[in-house]
């Protein structure tokens, strides 16, 4: 039970990785297992949340010109400082706090206009980035769930 439990916190949007580690490691599990299942299930997120984006953005953009300006806006921006564009997202999605996780980057990076495959590793290297210290906290006890006995 408590692995689909994990599994969904995993890939649940802005908890991600950072409820999933506590969670699974407060339960008993090899610590070293949870943190390379956590951290693969959110680089699968990646791709996934471009191609949810492809579907949802695309018809507000048309409707509302308003948002349409805004992405305009933020694609000139991001294009001029496109190397410092990555290496802010990639902090960003590495600060392991909720909201700032695949998803969040993946719209970031969207909406910016940055290029998916940099974007995409840009993303992976935050998570991969927050999931060591999600792991390293919870391992030390630092954070926690309390009550976790199943």
């Amino acid at each position: 039970m408590i692995e689909w439990l994990v599994f969904l916190i995993s890939v649940a949007p802005f908890i991600e990785l950072r409820g999933a580690i506590p969670l699974a490691i407060a339960a008993g599990y090899d610590p070293v297992s949870v943190f390379i299942i956590c951290v693969v299930l959110n680089l699968l997120i990646i791709p996934i949340a471009f191609v949810m984006l492809d579907f949802i953005l695309p018809p507000i953009r048309r409707r509302v010109k308003f948002v349409d300006h805004i992405f305009g806006w933020f694609v000139k921006r991001a294009r001029k400082h496109q190397r410092l564009s990555l290496v802010g997202l990639a902090a960003f999605v590495g600060i392991p706090l909720p909201v700032t996780g695949a998803y969040t980057g993946a719209l970031i990076a969207y909406t910016a206009g940055i290029d998916r495959k940099r974007a995409a590793l840009a993303i992976a290297a935050g998570v991969v980035i927050a999931g060591i210290i999600i792991w390293v906290l919870a391992t030390l006890g630092i954070i926690w769930i309390r009550g976790v006995s199943l």
